[in-house]
């Protein structure tokens, strides 16, 4: 019989579990790279999202904050998100 893998624990088990505040700061690079070539020519959608992260920043909520920028970036980082 075959057995039945759970994903959400095999990457736990690859990667250590890492604070919301790292995975902050990480996402955030990421977005750099990609939203500092904009230059005005950011789409609203990717406006709103970056305001949104901001705001749960501010407002303390890190992990939703990590969680959003992490989503935004995986977006931006696709190649159908191309800005030329």
């Amino acid at each position: 019989m075959g057995q039945v893998i759970s994903l959400d624990d095999h990457r736990a088990a690859r990667r250590p579990a890492r604070s919301p505040i790292s995975r902050l700061e990480r996402s955030v690079r990421r977005l750099e790279v990609r939203v500092g070539r904009t230059a005005g020519r950011m789409s609203a959608t990717v406006e709103r999202e970056l305001l949104l992260i901001v705001g749960a920043v501010s407002a303390g909520r890190t992990e939703e904050a990590a969680t959003r920028a992490e989503r935004l970036a995986g977006l931006l980082e696709h190649p159908a998100a191309s800005w030329s």
